[in-house]
């Protein structure tokens, strides 16, 4: 890749967790990886792991479990409603929504699904057009400890095949919606959106089989992409939890306003709607998507991670307006760095750690290129269903401060610059499109 001889095999290592990756050989790998006696190719490092994984119930993704982890972003969520109950959660068009009405909701329909069984370690997955309802079934489905399976498309095919790819337990669409249409046999719960609209569980004939702790211990949300193929991104709670911080983004408060720079159902919007009602602020939000959305455009597939350069923009209560643009990737959770105003450089965000490295993983000078990975608190867990293409992508973080971390390989070529800066190097060398 880039014209840099690349080693062709590596070495497993796993963490005393049972966490997997691949290592090159004859490196010693980081503080809390040992190495495991197996060597050969991503692909074969990926069946010997399936094979550990049967034999001893070894988890399939990145990261410590951490069973309580959920509780931190629901109760997290459920604090900034607390705080100011009547204040405005969210509003699209003419509906406005506050706090204490969201959670009515939110709870009912979580209630309503956990009759139905949805618990830690299933799949949801919710997929429509109003992104008030989206919102609403995705919090409850995240309240249940379950996996919410968001579709990022927009279009009936690209949706309905993207979901089947998930094999979710259960369904959480617009009754009556070509969406819903495959499942709609199997109903097991009706309910009234917040805009009034009909929405159904419905039953899906083959759910994933997947062991304790292969979906996580904790509440998750998993981004896909408008296509079938394409490996839907996995979003941890504590991942999402880190929007409640001192994340790089605009503080806000009761009064001020988020505005979404994309449709309902993409990636940005969910990131921009968690920091939204993790501060307490009002996500203003479209009432429905339109027909085509950037989640179209996605890139070629599981070659080439897509970046996404956007803005995110805060009104301020008293008037004022804070601006700044973001860059990422869905498997950082669309955001890693700020652009510094006036320039196309990249500085790190808080909590996240930008690496420019070689081909054997070791950093190369200020200055030169490399190639730009990615670690710290926004890094998502891995690709569902896809270990291979998980172990490849996510690597043991040589530079961390912290045992056993991981970093995201991007696929940028890239230099370091002084003042913790960072520039890309030819930031297309082939055609990459936003998925935002």
């Amino acid at each position: 890749m880039f014209g840099r001889k690349e080693p062709r095999h590596f070495q497993l290592v796993a963490t005393e967790a049972r966490d997997f990756a691949v290592w090159p050989i004859g490196r010693r790998p980081p503080r809390g990886w040992r190495v495991v006696p197996f060597a050969g190719t991503v692909q074969a490092c990926g069946r010997h792991v399936a094979e550990l994984r049967s034999a001893g119930g070894a988890r399939a993704c990145n990261g410590r479990p951490s069973p309580a982890a959920h509780a931190t972003l629901v109760g997290l969520l459920r604090k900034a409603a607390g705080e100011q109950p009547d204040a405005p959660a969210l509003s699209a068009a003419d509906l406005r929504v506050s706090y204490r009405l969201l959670w009515e909701l939110v709870d009912d329909l979580a209630g309503r699904l956990t009759e139905s069984g949805v618990g830690p370690g299933e799949r949801v997955a919710v997929a429509g057009r109003n992104a008030p309802d989206l919102l609403v079934a995705a919090l409850a489905v995240l309240v249940t400890g379950a996996t919410c399976v968001l579709s990022a498309g927009w279009r009936p095919d690209g949706a309905i095949a993207a979901v089947a790819d998930a094999r979710p337990g259960l369904v959480l669409a617009p009754a009556g919606s070509s969406a819903a249409l495959p499942w709609s046999p199997m109903v097991v719960a009706r309910w009234q959106g917040v805009t009034g609209a009909a929405w159904q569980a419905c039953a899906a004939l083959e759910p994933a089989v997947v062991s304790v702790g292969a979906d996580h211990a904790e509440a998750s949300l998993v981004v896909l992409p408008p296509k079938p193929g394409v490996a839907g991104v996995v979003w941890r709670g504590r991942q999402l939890a880190w929007l409640a911080g001192d994340c790089g983004l605009p503080p806000l408060g009761g009064g001020d306003r988020l505005l979404p720079p994309a449709p309902p159902g993409t990636p940005v919007t969910a990131v921009v709607a968690m920091r939204a009602l993790l501060a307490g602020a009002e996500l203003v939000l479209p009432e429905q998507g339109p027909g085509r959305t950037a989640g179209d455009s996605i890139g070629p597939g599981p070659a080439a991670p897509v970046p996404a350069r956007w803005r995110l923009r805060a009104d301020r209560a008293g008037g004022s307006l804070d601006e700044v643009e973001l860059f990422g990737f869905a498997e950082t959770s669309m955001l890693c760095a700020a652009v510094v105003p006036g320039t196309a450089d990249l500085e790190p965000l808080p909590d996240v750690r930008l690496y420019v490295l070689d081909a054997q993983l070791g950093p190369v000078p200020r200055g030169e290129t490399g190639e730009l990975y990615v670690a710290g608190a926004p890094l998502a867990a891995g690709y569902l269903d896809q270990p291979e293409l998980t172990m490849s992508r996510f690597l043991p973080d040589p530079l961390g401060e912290g045992e056993a971390g991981l970093m995201f390989r991007t696929g940028l070529l890239a230099r370091r610059l002084s003042g913790h800066r960072f520039a890309l190097v030819d930031p297309a060398p082939r055609a990459r499109r936003r998925w935002n």
